[in-house]
């Protein structure tokens, strides 16, 4: 197998050095040289930075350029790649320093006869003094001379005067470019700009601004390093200028910049290290190539931009045990890179094996990749290595059939699979949001990241205080809920509890009727005695049994104190260490965080204890040194030994016979139970009535708890949005396709799961609004989600509690059968934890393509927003980007507006390498370099042989063969000049 031969500027468009004025020995005019040949010859061999292309200019021919052209024909100007005539005209328009303008013809010096044609085309020019004609030849500079000045003798003393009398008219200078179709293809005009002479000069006459203009539009170029000169002619100084230049002149024009040296000592050193730069092969092509691209393509100034990091950028690719590969090495152009060639060719093969070689895995693990197919069923690649050199000099090598140890990914690869797959429904929901993610990660400030390493982490440290937020109010809701069931339980036992109190009030009068009957009827009056004790001293153990039962609930919460001491106050502590770690306390200021009771809460539960127990001895044994008169003293006021003492005494003052005796006792101890129970049942229906109250409290303390937690979401909102700020003000200011584009923000709520879940609590056979599957969501979609999704906390509680007024008596109406009375009040619990849940309800981030979701776009419009996602927004990530056919379910016109402006912008900030098959992303974008690739059928089976050829858009091998693979690209091409040449009013280059 032949290994193929490169061509010498494979790399593609590179930025050289030009110099495209310079005068040499023998300049018809101002010549300071002193025929210093050599001197010349070495200046500009030993420049610094080389130059590699020369526009050797004379007044009104070519002598210099030829003798020059002979030196370097002879091995001289090694390292000068291009030469090229520059003649010198002065126009008769004079500027306000008396000063022709100086205008400039750039030939093109790729025909052979290009001398020829160019010394014809000027003889065709003429200059009318004293009656006569005299043409632009030498000869006739001679007798224009001795015509002007009859004492020049010397042959070159009259040449040079009559060059300098020579002028010409705008007017021939137009002829001669519609009447010579060579001169229209091959010629570039020039114009100064200085005010010396240029057209500046002309600024000051108000009455040349008209002529000034015609210069200027007739001109390709202007000849000026002024930045804002260059500004203007660019179209940046301000909207108004740029809408001037399409107007007035035609369109944006290039300025450039040469030496102009007429000594040895300025040759190859322009005022202020102000070198031209121009970025292309060292062609007449590369200067054409700056009409249309007259910012990306020209730079002034001492060195050559630096846009890339070189560590960032693939310098070449080479591979090993691939004798399927004919290419030794490819090289790799810093900027733009587009890999063409027919359907099999080889151009997605390349792209993945530079992935392989830079350790990308997901693109290459699909089963449509090249990896793939090239290593199953029959391994193919065997031993095959790619080998990736980078700017900076560092390399790495990789088996490309063998998954070693990877490392971080060194390109961004975006295979069409992958791209298709992120276009997906699926990928929508989670690769490409990854993928948003990763970029509004990545746009914030490092500084602001808290050491997070992904967005999802960064917006967990945000976010804990607001979700922790959340979870105690939802906590909240769900003891509020149990807590509205119990008061309505109680309400609902109001008619129970009065009914009770009535027939135990029935059953106290009965039993003291009967306690009446068992007293003598001589005894009646020592027996209200009695009752009056016994009600007394009832009171009075009821007395105690409270203050008993106080006691043990100090007891009780004594326990308690000691439970938060020694358990709960240090787990909580220990949870709030955990939670902030990262705040970086020492032990010792954790310490401060010891939660502890505000008072001396043991002195105070001691204090109420001894409290307690002296009240239980004054009510059991009276106030110490206090002697009671049981003939005067009122019941109350004894205490409960003496009432039970007194009590006794009377019971036998009575004289009921024993088994009266006994029947009384146990009346007696029914009609102190009743009396309790009826006196408990008071306080119980105190508190049944405040029910009604207490539970309305409590539904209303549930929504505003309801409206915390969708404040929670709303708080979760701005702050994501605050994380996305930096990305969406970007997009506010950008135009274009960008314009349409949104990042937002949003709550999305999952209706069917809430729907689902409370349908499983419900009978869906019942007669109610509620019946079927369906109907629930029908309502919920009706009341509830628009408040979901966009409305206000207080909206959204105000909508649920619209819901709970209209549907929940059909919610009770669909109760199942299984839940009986006793079940009842859990079921409507769990009805209430439904009602007010939230976990169908999240934040998420969504990008929107005027004003669309993506989810809803069309697949086109879709890998539309995920380039610009890649090519635009995220501007943080500097790696090579590679995209395997961005154009794919695009039309020509999309492609053209959506996504050649955003290559062209991409591949300043980073590499761009693309596989296409579309026209306009090759001719277009302007790309930097294009890499052809071929293949032919391996003999043997197998893999097929490839071939790469590289070379740039000035190319004319390239730019035919785009033509011939790529579809509309002769018109693509022709497009592009158009949207220059249209504008002039010359015939375009051929």
């Amino acid at each position: 197998m032949t290994e193929f031969d490169p061509g010498p500027y494979e790399s593609g468009a590179q930025w050289r050095r030009w110099n495209p004025h310079i005068h040499a020995p023998g300049t018809l005019l101002n010549d300071q040289f002193e025929g210093k040949w050599e001197e010349y010859l070495k200046a500009i061999e030993d420049a610094t930075p080389s130059v590699e292309v020369l526009g050797i200019t004379d007044y009104l021919g070519i002598e210099c350029y030829k003798a020059v052209r002979a030196y370097h024909q002879n091995g001289r100007l090694p390292k000068v790649k291009l030469l090229f005539p520059n003649v010198e005209f002065r126009l008769t328009v004079e500027t306000d320093k008396r000063k022709g303008i100086n205008l400039h013809l750039l030939f093109c010096s790729d025909d052979d006869d290009h001398v020829e044609q160019i010394e014809r085309a000027l003889s065709m020019l003429s200059f009318e003094y004293r009656g006569g004609p005299y043409l632009c030849t030498r000869a006739d500079f001679v007798r224009l001379g001795r015509e002007h000045n009859a004492a020049l003798t010397d042959e070159l003393a009259a040449r040079s005067e009559g060059a300098n009398q020579f002028k010409v008219e705008l007017p021939k200078l137009r002829e001669l470019f519609r009447n010579n179709r060579w001169i229209a293809a091959n010629c570039i005009v020039a114009v100064a700009a200085s005010n010396n002479d240029g057209t500046a000069g002309l600024q000051n006459d108000a009455s040349f601004a008209a002529l000034r203009q015609e210069i200027e539009r007739f001109a390709h170029m202007i000849f000026s390093s002024n930045t804002k000169v260059r500004d203007f002619w660019l179209g940046k100084s301000s909207t108004d200028d740029a809408k001037k230049l399409e107007k007035v002149y035609g369109g944006r024009k290039p300025c450039l910049h040469g030496c102009d040296a007429h000594t040895v000592a300025k040759t190859c050193q322009p005022d202020g290290g102000r070198l031209l730069w121009i970025k292309g092969n060292p062609s007449f092509e590369s200067l054409r190539q700056t009409l249309i691209e007259p910012d990306e393509r020209i730079w002034i100034g001492p060195t050559a931009p630096d846009r890339h990091d070189a560590s960032q950028c693939l310098a070449k690719v080479s591979t090993s045990m691939t004798p399927w590969v004919r290419n030794r090495s490819i090289p790799i152009n810093p900027g733009l890179v587009a890999i063409i060639g027919a359907r099999g060719s080889g151009k997605t093969a390349l792209a993945d094996i530079v992935a392989v070689g830079a350790d990308v895995t997901s693109s290459l693990d699909l089963k449509s990749s090249f990896i793939h197919r090239a290593t199953w069923p029959t391994n193919h690649l065997r031993d095959a290595v790619v080998n990736l050199n980078w700017g900076d000099g560092t390399a790495t090598s990789r088996r490309m059939n063998k998954r070693q140890e990877w490392g971080p990914e060194t390109v961004r690869y975006l295979s069409q699979q992958f791209v298709e797959q992120l276009c997906s429904a699926e990928g929508l929901a989670v690769e490409l949001r990854k993928e948003i993610e990763r970029v509004v990660f990545e746009s914030i400030d490092p500084g602001e990241r808290f050491s997070a390493d992904t967005f999802e982490e960064l917006a967990d440290i945000h976010l804990m205080p607001i979700r922790r937020q959340r979870e105690n109010a939802k906590e909240a809701i769900a003891n509020a809920s149990a807590q509205v069931n119990v008061e309505e339980a109680l309400n609902t036992r109001i008619p129970t509890i009065k009914k009770e109190q009535e027939a135990r009030s029935k059953r106290i009068e009965t039993t003291m009727r009967e306690m009446k009957s068992l007293i003598p009827k001589e005894k009646e009056e020592r027996a209200l005695r009695l009752a009056a004790l016994e009600l007394a001293l009832a009171t009075a153990n009821t007395a105690v049994e409270k203050l008993n039962r106080a006691k043990m609930r100090v007891d009780d919460l004594r326990k308690e104190v000691e439970d938060v001491r020694k358990h709960t106050a240090p787990h909580q502590l220990n949870e709030l260490k955990e939670t902030y770690e990262e705040a970086g306390l020492t032990g010792k200021e954790w310490e401060a965080f010891a939660m502890v009771f505000k008072g001396d809460v043991d002195a105070a539960l001691t204090k109420r204890s001894e409290a307690i127990a002296n009240q239980v001895k004054t009510l059991s044994d009276g106030k110490p040194g206090t002697v009671i008169d049981t003939a005067k003293d009122l019941y109350q006021s004894w205490s409960q030994r003496t009432l039970l003492t007194e009590r006794d005494k009377v019971r036998k003052e009575v004289g009921i016979d024993g088994q009266k005796q006994l029947r009384y006792i146990q009346l007696q101890m029914q009609l102190s139970a009743d009396e309790k129970a009826q006196q408990k049942s008071f306080e119980d229906l105190t508190l049944a009535e405040g029910a009604a109250e207490r539970r309305r409290s409590l539904i209303e303390k549930r929504k505003v708890l309801y409206v915390t937690v969708f404040n929670s979401y709303l708080n979760e909102q701005i702050l994501l949005e605050r994380l996305y700020g930096t990305l969406q003000s970007s997009l506010e200011g950008a135009a274009g396709s960008l314009k349409r584009l949104r990042l937002a923000v949003s709550r999305e709520v999952d209706l069917s799961t809430w729907v689902k879940a409370g349908e499983e609590l419900l009978d869906l056979r019942k007669d109610s609004q509620l019946r079927g599957h369906g109907a629930l969501e029908r309502h919920a979609e009706r009341l509830l989600t628009t408040a979901w999704r966009t409305e206000t906390a207080e909206q959204v509680g105000e909508a649920m509690q619209n819901f709970i007024k209209e549907m929940y008596s059909e919610i009770r109406k669909s109760i199942p059968a299984e839940i009986t009375c006793e079940k009842a009040t859990a079921w409507v619990q769990r009805v209430a934890a439904w009602l007010y849940s939230t976990d169908h309800i999240q934040m998420r981030y969504s990008v929107t393509y005027d004003g669309v979701a993506i989810e809803h776009l069309s697949p086109g419009t879709r890998g539309i927003v995920l380039l610009l996602l890649y090519l635009v927004i995220d501007q943080q990530d500097r790696r090579p980007l590679i995209i395997d056919q961005p154009e794919e379910n695009l039309d020509p016109k999309s492609v053209f507006e959506e996504l050649v402006p955003h290559f062209r912008d991409a591949r300043k900030r980073r590499q761009v390498i693309i596989v296409t098959h579309n026209a306009n992303l090759v001719v277009n974008t302007d790309a930097d370099q294009v890499i052809v690739a071929t293949s032919e059928p391996s003999p043997g089976g197998g893999l097929p042989t490839v071939t790469y050829r590289c070379g740039s858009l000035e190319d004319q091998k390239i730019r035919t063969t785009v033509c011939d693979i790529l579809e509309g690209g002769e018109k693509a091409f022709r497009d592009r000049e158009r949207r220059y040449w249209l504008q002039r009013d010359k015939e375009p280059f051929m």
